[in-house]
């Protein structure tokens, strides 16, 4: 761990001097700037173009600095981002980088600009403190180069880090703090190899500083509080806010009061991101806030704090969080609680049906207890009292222990924990307490119009939060938020320790079942079962040989599929939920009978693999659940991982079943399931779930995994969805690792199994020829997003909508594709250009045959419409593909080999969803890897033709937002 006390160095006289001149107070200012964005480019500017983009952020802050210093300010911060923005690469960054020295060198820029050049942005900076006597806090980009000597260099050869910067009164640069807890989407910088504790001295205080999302871990924000005892936060941030429980100034506010601490927070301001709010907090409440989604103007605030808040007569007493609520019996009973979100983790709450009362909610070891008194009960509104203690997996992993009370969004209690920024009821009085097992508790309270209730509740010794005289604005939320460092995961810079990873696949014929009429016997199921463990077993340890790190196994890979309700439950367990720490291998009977969990994971243990397999969960339930089914147990499709200690890390029940499992229960709820490793974050999801938005889509999209685990039993549906077709195109579009193992059958056309990574496939597998098994390896990076070669961002009907249609649509005609009424054109030339549209979409295609075959014909075909077979979702397709003979009407049947080479194609479309993933497909069910590219304003394109005859090129779109419930 770095510690940094730049002043360390000063002179024993220094110190002296500046005790002497100490100060009792000292003015504070935060500018929540509105910052001046750089155009999304894909490839970098020149760096002049960089600087003036940022002097025009700099002037901007120049005339807050002056203001602030005006009225007296001693030091001012401004925001993260503040000086060029976010819209960035890794490599579009660049150009706005400077080299920043440690700030031991001694150095003032605005005097001496030469001496770290070139460093335009620090030197004016410098010169606005020392112009103005003013410190100056500020967050720009720093860059250090590194090379092959350190493993861990990035491969363009420097590192790139979210810099705070502070310039003291003189100018002289005396604090540099790179970020260490990097937001998701944060992936244009790089973490520091061990979080920095920076501090500065002044005479009117001890200063930290860290930035943003920083605040919601232990290190640095928990260290320079509780450890150095610093007597202010200063706090750069481009938060997002996030009701009911984060937005800026609620949470900023109560951290600084859970804490102890004044803190200086300055937000960016931009309305299109729900960005505002910022503060001057002081240990018993804001002194100074600003909130305001209105206006896209900046906002200077400026106010008295004192320079050693500890010292002061009104100084926040010690609290012990848990002492009332561990001493008081629960006021209500459970029998009425439900289950609701905030910002994806499950709450339990109960609803305050009268208007006053004692509640109680818990969830887990948390209990959450509620005295409350309303001035009158209005009917349109509902509040609840609700509890969670769980980890937060979603934009960072984080473990919270929560009691709110809070105002529903709508009388329906389903919109419970959504966001809502106004209220009508006010409260005469509360009292809010939880039997929390952490010591950092948050207090909160939030009023209508998102505004804070300075002076109007306080804390208690004992740990509640109560109000006696009522609040000045109706309520929107009162909470106790508690962040129980200790179970937090391990942070990725210490949890990714390889840069790339070895992975298999196993593609398994699966040894099938009888069909029977009634159910066989435990021991029957499991001597089925241990047959295709066997052959499992065989492939681990084959895959384990070969260094590979991971082996995802197929769907119904241990028993098959044919089976109703009843049949399958001999092959059933009970899967405990991963929490519960356990080796099924070293302690086989703790939830026993597990014998397929026992030797899954002594598999894992015994080869130092992680272990993906598919089994099936049973649940019991009573007739209290009036979802229970009539057998008294749900059933569930379950995929679960194993560690290389066999330990089970993660379990994860299908949410979107195929039409014919009716052996299986949907889970109440998708499941976001994802866990940490050495070599990158995992999330995991089962066959038909591929198709929709939850869980697939939140999971890189949200949870920013870095590989989908993807157990499956595929039956191939040319032209668009083969096995190997789709999931390639589906890793490719949603840039992300992806491990599909698929089962094995030819009779039910089960092939297609493959290692993908964004570019494009690393090893695959498709046999319609044989019954073998096999088994696939291939190394991979840990973080994708990281690569150089990662994709851009594509804009998918960019080049579309700015083309003219290249044909009439006079010799258009319908086909069917899967069930789905497309509109085609036939390509009736060797080369040519061609648009069909359906409803909003319009395909464009460019292309040049190398020669035409008189016995094949090919089209472009355009589909925008609801899918409605086997499933419901909304697709909007592009495809270019062969007609399985010189009979229009077979346009779209399923075609597996061609002759007819193109020597380019260009095929792009109108979509109206950004959610679009490109399949090449080559005669014999072939991809084509390397042989195309995706342009990033949505073209896909071939500049030298393929190496066998195509199949189809198609751009296959899901639309989500039009999926019918």
């Amino acid at each position: 761990m770095v510690y940094s006390q730049p002043h360390v160095y000063a002179t024993i006289f220094a110190l002296s001097v500046l005790k002497a001149c100490a100060l009792d107070s000292y003015i504070a200012a935060v500018y929540e700037h509105s910052v001046i964005l750089s155009e999304d480019t894909k490839i970098p500017v020149s760096p002049e173009d960089a600087l003036m983009l940022m002097n025009k952020n700099m002037d901007v802050l120049k005339g807050a600095i002056k203001a602030a210093a005006l009225q007296g300010a001693r030091i001012i911060v401004t925001p993260e981002d503040g000086i060029y923005g976010w819209v960035f690469t890794r490599e579009t960054i660049y150009p706005y980088l400077e080299d920043i020295p440690d700030p031991q060198v001694n150095w003032i820029p605005c005097t001496d600009p030469d001496r770290f050049a070139p460093a335009p942005v620090q030197e004016r900076l410098s010169c606005m403190a020392r112009s103005n006597a003013i410190y100056v806090v500020a967050n720009i980009g720093d860059k250090k180069p590194c090379n092959s000597s350190d493993p861990k260099c990035p491969s363009d050869g420097h590192y790139q880090y979210n810099t705070d910067v502070v310039f003291d009164s003189e100018g002289k640069l005396v604090a540099r703090y790179h970020k260490y807890n990097l937001f998701v989407t944060e992936t244009q910088f790089d973490y520091p190899k061990e979080p920095e504790f920076v501090t500065f001295n002044t005479s009117f205080g001890k200063f930290g500083i860290f930035t943003c999302a920083d605040i919601l871990f232990h290190d640095p924000a928990v260290v320079l509080v509780s450890k150095l005892q610093v007597d202010t936060v200063l706090f750069p941030t481009a938060w997002v806010n996030t009701l009911p429980l984060l937005s800026a100034s609620q949470f900023h506010s109560a951290w600084a009061m859970g804490m102890g601490i004044n803190f200086l927070s300055a937000n960016t301001r931009n309305s299109s991101l729900d960005m505002t709010g910022s503060g001057i907090y002081a240990p018993n409440g804001p002194r100074a806030f600003h909130y305001n989604t209105e206006t896209e103007n900046g906002h200077l605030l400026v106010v008295e704090l004192s320079s050693h808040p500890r010292l002061s007569p009104t100084y926040p007493i010690a609290v012990n969080w848990s002492s009332y609520a561990t001493s008081i019996k629960r006021f209500s009973p459970d029998d009425r609680n439900f289950s609701g979100v905030i910002y994806f983790d499950k709450f339990t709450f109960t609803e305050l049906t009268k208007p006053e009362g004692n509640r109680t909610v818990c969830q887990k070891d948390l209990c959450c207890h509620l005295s409350y008194r309303m001035v009158e009960k209005q009917e349109d509104e509902v509040y609840v009292l609700g509890a969670f203690d769980g980890l937060h997996v979603v934009e960072g992993e984080y473990y919270l222990q929560i009691c709110t009370l809070l105002k529903c969004k709508s009388t329906n209690l389903k919109t419970c924990g959504q966001p809502v920024a106004t209220a009508h009821t006010s409260f005469d009085t509360f009292s809010l307490s939880g039997t929390f097992g952490t010591s950092y508790i948050f207090p909160e309270v939030l009023l209508t119009g998102v505004q804070l209730a300075p002076g109007e509740f306080q804390v208690l010794s004992d740990g509640r939060l109560i109000n006696q005289n009522g609040t000045s604005k109706a309520v929107l939320s009162v909470t106790l938020f508690g962040r129980w460092y200790e179970k937090d995961p391990p942070h990725p810079q210490q949890v990714f320790a390889l840069d790339s990873y070895i992975a298999a696949v196993y593609e398994h014929a699966v040894i099938l079942p009888e069909v029977t009429g009634s159910p066989v016997s435990s021991e029957d199921a499991l001597t089925l079962m241990n047959k295709n463990l066997d052959v499992l077993e065989g492939a681990i340890k084959a895959a384990a040989q070969q260094g590979a790190h991971i082996i995802v196994t197929p769907e119904d890979g241990i028993y098959g599929w044919v089976f109703k309700r009843d049949t399958i439950f001999p092959y059933l367990e009970d899967i405990p939920d991963p929490q519960v720490n356990w080796i099924p291998c070293t302690d086989p009977e703790r939830f026993a009978p597990a014998a397929v969990q026992e030797r899954l994971s002594c598999m894992a243990r015994n080869n130092s693999i992680y272990v993906v397999a598919n089994i099936g969960d049973k649940k019991p339930c009573n007739c209290s659940d009036p979802k229970c089914p009539s057998n008294g147990h749900y059933q569930y499709n379950t995929n679960v991982v194993f560690d290389s200690e066999g330990k089970l890390v993660a379990r994860y029940h299908k949410y979107n079943l195929f039409m014919s499992e009716t052996q299986f229960d949907s889970p109440k709820e998708p499941e976001i399931v994802t866990f940490n490793t050495s070599f990158g974050k995992f999330g995991i999801f089962t066959c038909f779930d591929i198709l929709f938005h939850d869980p697939a889509v939140t999971l890189v999209s949200k949870l920013h995994v870095d590989t989908v685990l993807f157990p499956t039993a595929w039956m191939n549906v040319l032209p668009h969805l083969t096995a190997i077709e789709f999931h390639s195109a589906w890793a490719m579009g949603m840039g992300v690792n992806f491990l599909a193992a698929d089962t094995h059958n030819t009779s039910l056309a089960m092939t297609g199994s493959g290692i993908y990574a964004p570019e494009g496939p690393r090893a695959y597998h498709y046999n319609m020829e044989t019954e073998n098994g096999h088994l696939l390896v291939a190394e991979l990076r840990s973080q994708p997003r990281l690569s150089p070669t990662y994709p851009s961002t594509v804009n998918w009907s960019a080049y579309a909508t700015s083309v003219k249609r290249f044909s009439p649509d006079d010799r258009n005609f319908s086909g069917v594709i899967f069930f789905d009424n497309f509109t085609f054109t036939e390509l009736t030339k060797p080369e040519g250009n061609h648009t069909v549209c359906q409803k909003d979409l319009c395909c464009h295609l460019s292309y040049r045959m190398v020669e035409k075959q008189e016995d094949e014909v090919y089209v472009l075909g355009a589909f925008d419409g609801l899918h409605v077979v086997e499933g419901e979702y909304y697709l909007q397709i592009c495809t270019l593909l062969k007609c399985k003979s010189t009979d229009l009407k077979t346009c779209g049947e399923p075609v597996a080999t061609a002759h007819t080479r193109f020597e380019a194609f260009s095929l792009s479309g109108t979509f109206g969803t950004s959610y679009v993933f490109p399949e090449v497909l080559l005669s014999e069910v072939q991809l084509a890897p390397g042989e195309f590219q995706v342009l990033s304003d949505g073209r896909l394109i071939s500049q030298n033709g393929t190496s066998k005859p195509i199949l189809t090129v198609t751009l296959f779109g899901r639309w989500y937002e039009k999926d019918p419930p």
